[in-house]
């Protein structure tokens, strides 16, 4: 299987909001809807100012999505980073360590030093990740003010500092 990793087309809204929305309500039962998101109902407009990729296989269908919201001059947050189940622990095509290796070298490109997440406390698999590649868990009291946190109330939240 081959899959290539370019900048969102407004295209794709429609299969992007199927991946996010099938896994954060078919996996982790959050009870969210595109319109509980700031970026899901109009991804080509939010990410404007910084950017967002997708993750196609052969069929043109998204496997895989992650995107920098740029909050200040200094500070971005990575958001949306999804994968299709049938892309996740696949050692041969390793999409997420790609997606997440897209982003930082955009991050080293405009200069950004920090990179902020948040993720739900029963994404354990996604904590391995973050804290594989770097991040450090923070209190949500150290969030950047500009940072617009989701209405869910258990969320681990990660910063990186960009070399």
């Amino acid at each position: 299987m081959k899959i290539s990793i370019q900048i969102y087309a407004d295209i794709y809204q429609k299969q992007v909001e199927n991946l996010v929305l099938g896994i954060q309500n078919g996996e982790f039962n959050l009870g969210l809807t595109a319109q509980d998101q700031p970026d899901l109902p109009n991804i080509g407009e939010f990410y404007k100012e910084g950017c967002f990729w997708i993750a196609l296989n052969e069929q043109n269908q998204v496997m895989g999505t992650i995107g920098l919201e740029p909050l200040n001059e200094k500070q971005a947050v990575l958001r949306k980073m999804f994968l299709d189940k049938s892309m996740r622990g696949n050692k041969d095509l390793n999409l997420a360590q790609n997606l997440f290796e897209t982003l930082v070298n955009y991050t080293q490109q405009k200069g950004y030093q920090e990179l902020w997440l948040d993720t739900p406390l029963m994404a354990q698999a996604a904590h391995r990740f973050y804290e594989r590649n770097g991040f450090v868990l923070m209190p949500r009291a150290n969030v950047p003010k500009t940072y617009k946190l989701p209405a869910i109330k258990e969320l681990k939240i990660y910063r990186l500092h960009v070399k």
